[in-house]
């Protein structure tokens, strides 16, 4: 039996194009997008900056140092948070869903964008119980830790949860702790599969 329902927010509720932040950067700060792309989203800074164990400010200083590149920080804050849209689609699936279980949310994000989409898109927001971003939690997908501090603090056994995520590894590793999961690839896939699962809305 289903008690909570789980959902990643990248490209499930709200989608991103990273590679529109790289390239713009690259053009800002004269330096190629391949070197941009790496610090960004593929580097150990990256890693630790969507862990929570750098603030915002050490991360803008990494980029700055690395590009030497003098931007201010309310244009690094826009080249960086410039880059979402709501997946408007999942506006009456959340709000249907929540009226017969608790939503809560698992993503792995950094604090500048996550409170960035908070402000954006604050009706997304209003769907969940509690949300569990990985620079507040401590680590990210798909260690297996981010997934049992979410269940320890909800108070649920693993299958009595369903999640929901884009990426297959991240829905692998959510199953290897027993819950039960869904890769998201469009509404009418998703509400087949979670009436699949008994799910009720």
């Amino acid at each position: 039996m289903i008690r909570a329902i789980i959902f990643d927010l990248g490209n499930v509720l709200i989608h991103y194009d990273a590679v529109r932040a790289a390239r713009r950067f690259a053009r800002h700060a004269n330096v190629h997008f391949d070197k941009v792309w790496k610090h960004f989203f593929t580097s150990r800074i990256e890693k630790a900056y969507t862990r929570g164990e750098i603030t915002t400010r050490k991360f803008f200083h990494h980029a700055q140092d690395a590009f030497k590149v003098k931007v201010d920080f309310a244009t690094f804050s826009h080249l960086w948070n410039d880059i979402f849209w709501e997946n408007k689609a999942m506006r009456p699936v959340l709000k249907k869903l929540s009226r017969k279980y608790p939503l809560y949310l698992i993503s792995n994000t950094n604090a500048l964008h996550f409170n960035h989409v908070k402000q954006r898109f604050p009706q997304v927001f209003t769907h969940f119980k509690k949300t569990f971003p990985s620079h507040e939690v401590g680590s990210r997908k798909p260690d297996r830790r981010i997934y049992w501090k979410v269940l320890r603090t909800i108070k649920l056994r693993p299958k009595e949860t369903v999640f929901i995520d884009d990426m297959p590894r991240f829905i692998a590793a959510a199953r290897k702790v027993g819950m039960k999961g869904i890769r998201f690839r469009s509404v009418p896939q998703l509400r087949k599969e979670l009436r699949r699962l008994g799910v009720k809305f």
